[in-house]
């Protein structure tokens, strides 16, 4: 069902233990990796697998539906916020005792 070129759709959330970033993949496992994520052709598609995967808060927390879009092989969230989660940070972590950026 995934998607390979143009709008698509994806489901995410947070790991519960860990509370890492987390793709749903193909296989029905949680992903760290945006590019592991399946891909919905539509939203009525995500709606379904996601009503699944609520049932698995163990799990993953919150899990949601945000649209990306396909560029060739690689698969790029549209908001602002979901490319943060996907890239992770945007400035260096600072180590606590000051001594500078890890």
């Amino acid at each position: 069902m995934s998607v390979t070129t143009g709008s698509c759709f994806v489901i995410t959330g947070s790991l519960t233990l860990a509370g890492s970033v987390a793709y749903l993949d193909a296989n029905g496992e949680w992903a760290e990796t945006i590019a592991n994520a399946m891909t919905f052709p539509d939203s009525t598609a995500a709606e379904g697998r996601l009503d699944e995967v609520r049932k698995a808060e163990s799990v993953i927390t919150e899990p949601y539906i945000f649209p990306a879009k396909m560029d060739g092989a690689q698969l790029i969230p549209i908001s602002a916020r979901e490319k943060l989660r996907a890239e992770g940070p945007s400035t260096r972590l600072r180590r606590p005792d000051g001594a500078g950026a890890l």
